[in-house]
């Protein structure tokens, strides 16, 4: 499971499944990793048939053009449909691709080719998704998932800002819920 992280990631670091390893037993093996995958799989193949695709034969090139014609024809609500999907990031023919609105409107805007796509904001996304889910496991100590996720890539220091944003909209966001 580690290993799909790992290559939607694009994290090299062989301390990466050590480190999603100590993550999990300090979650006490509740499967967090597993249900994120299969959270980003559903969500991935649900967006895929919404856009008429199949997801047991469809390519890499399908998926990305029909991803970058969706936004230039306006023909569905694509930020509807893609605003609560930031970090699903799917793997087809070896190849990454990104479900994150941002990406998705820069690829289209800048008409990027299939080889040269942007994933940075959906795989930022991701590491946050990943800490966020540890941090709120009850069985989980932040500081340590937070030592943890550091020591492991998912918590580079160009990622504060983006981190600090969204710990701070959830925080509202509850504050909001309880009043």
């Amino acid at each position: 499971m580690t290993h799909f992280l790992q290559q939607v990631l694009k994290i090299k670091d062989p301390l990466f499944t050590i480190g999603l390893t100590s993550l999990e037993k300090s979650a006490g093996n509740s499967g967090v990793d597993t249900r994120l995958i299969a959270d980003i799989l559903h969500k991935a193949h649900k967006i895929m048939r919404t856009l008429g695709l199949d997801p047991k034969d469809t390519t890499g090139h399908e998926l990305y053009h029909s991803l970058m014609a969706a936004v230039r024809h306006n023909d569905i609500d694509i930020e509807s449909l893609l605003s609560k999907l930031d970090y699903v990031l799917f793997i087809i023919d070896d190849k990454v691709i990104s479900f994150n609105l941002i990406d998705v409107i820069e690829n289209s805007h800048h008409e990027l080719s299939y080889d040269r796509q942007i994933v940075s904001h959906g795989q930022r996304s991701l590491r946050g998704e990943i800490i966020g889910r540890y941090i709120d496991h009850a069985r989980t100590n932040e500081k340590t998932t937070i030592d943890l996720a550091c020591s492991i890539g998912l918590l580079p220091e160009q990622d504060a800002w983006y981190n600090n944003a969204k710990a701070y909209k959830k925080h509202t966001v509850k504050i909001t819920e309880e009043s």
